[in-house]
């Protein structure tokens, strides 16, 4: 009989990627914490097990990711469930969450009343930016802040696994997921409601290799590429946008580190004010953002 310590010397896979692997199973076959892979790494382990592990480690050799293996991953503080349905949410995707709470606290400090603000996720996926954002307000424990998050996807399957996430998180009193294509099921109601519009659509050109490689190869590809230049999803959510935005309202977008210049330009073709791209901890920039009507432009709030 093996142990964990031999499992892991003599494992081909990614010596930090087994670890995550037999953590996991560790927990899910014998009850066993992550720290079993310290303080247990001499027991014997059952051969059921073992052959569970070998099966994992097969997956993962066929480039399988390791999110998908284990339906899970971490972002921005919270947990949430994957699956091959939606993409892994990315550290990259983090900074839209950022980027929302900077422009909350924002409004926050220029208002002398209760804020009741809605926020539209749109290809929410697994729910990533909705519940983020929405688990960080809860945790920043603001008083006079009242926050509504709606996200929104084509897929089904998609819509399904966000709910389990908000319910997971105890999020579902804040967060409602809607299964749409784009803006097409959004109630008529909520025109010009929202004064946040957040979205990391599918931007990778249909000619990008990397859609071939490493975990790209088993995402979904609808979630990936628009299958035209890349930049097909961000025209049609910019070509409704200011129909939903609140007058001064924020809409800021993902898209490829080589796109900034070219989503900047569809943002003031849209009629949108203060356009500007920021960029990713490696200095690319990554996300592109613009107002509605503005009354104060960003730069100059404080």
């Amino acid at each position: 009989m093996r142990t964990i310590k031999d499992l892991l010397s003599i494992t081909p896979i990614d010596k930090t990627d087994a670890r995550v692997l037999l953590g996991h199973l560790l927990e899910q076959s014998l009850g066993w914490s992550r720290s079993a892979l310290v303080s247990k790494d001499q027991e014997k382990l059952p051969e059921s097990l073992i052959s569970q592990w070998q099966e994992l480690e097969k997956d993962r050799l066929q480039g399988l990711p390791v999110a998908y293996l284990i339906g899970k991953k971490g972002f921005h503080g919270i947990e949430l469930n994957v699956n091959p349905s939606v993409l892994i949410p990315r550290p990259e995707t983090e900074l839209l969450v950022d980027l929302a709470i900077e422009e909350i606290k924002c409004q926050i400090a220029h208002s002398d009343q209760v804020l009741k603000l809605r926020v539209l996720d749109l290809g929410t996926g697994s729910g990533a930016i909705a519940l983020a954002l929405a688990n960080a307000i809860r945790e920043s424990d603001q008083d006079n802040l009242k926050i509504e998050v709606i996200g929104i996807d084509a897929s089904s399957d998609a819509i399904t696994l966000a709910h389990q996430n908000a319910i997971a998180l105890d999020l579902s009193d804040v967060v409602q997921f809607i299964q749409s294509n784009w803006y097409t099921n959004i109630p008529k109601e909520w025109l010009g409601s929202f004064d946040l519009i957040l979205s990391n659509p599918p931007y990778i050109d249909p000619r990008d290799p990397h859609l071939h490689e490493g975990d790209l190869r088993f995402e979904p590809r609808k979630a990936l590429t628009d299958e035209h230049d890349g930049l097909q999803c961000i025209r049609l959510i910019l070509d409704r946008c200011q129909e939903f935005l609140k007058r001064d309202g924020l809409i800021a977008l993902e898209h490829g580190y080589n796109q900034a210049a070219q989503v900047r330009a569809l943002l003031n073709q849209a009629g949108l004010s203060d356009v500007e791209s920021r960029p990713d901890l490696a200095g690319h920039m990554r996300i592109s953002i613009g107002r509605k009507a503005p009354k104060t432009p960003l730069a100059n709030r404080s």
